[in-house]
């Protein structure tokens, strides 16, 4: 018998990210890829100026197991961190 109670527990994934657009493509490809379902990817961008949002949302299109936030400016890297953290379920 197992003791687990809930057999498919959510897994959450925060990305806090800023103008690592090559990086993030390829971990976003990696992570969707995966075939556990009940996944969150929460992905905050500190106000990139790479083309990370275009990526990003058209992630979010293809997998709606992905969550996009938009830093409205950099708030820097602690505060980016910190926001992946409180929007994760």
């Amino acid at each position: 018998m197992n003791d687990f109670k809930d057999q498919n527990p959510k897994v959450s994934i925060g990305i806090p990210t800023y103008n690592r657009l090559g990086s993030l493509k390829r971990t976003l490809n990696s992570i969707s890829n995966q075939t556990y379902q009940n996944l969150e990817i929460i992905i905050s961008d500190n106000a990139s100026t790479d083309g990370t949002q275009k990526i990003c949302q058209k992630f979010c299109e293809a997998d709606k197991r992905i969550k996009y936030i938009l830093q409205p400016y950099n708030r820097g890297a602690n505060a980016n961190f910190m926001e992946v953290l409180r929007s994760g379920r």
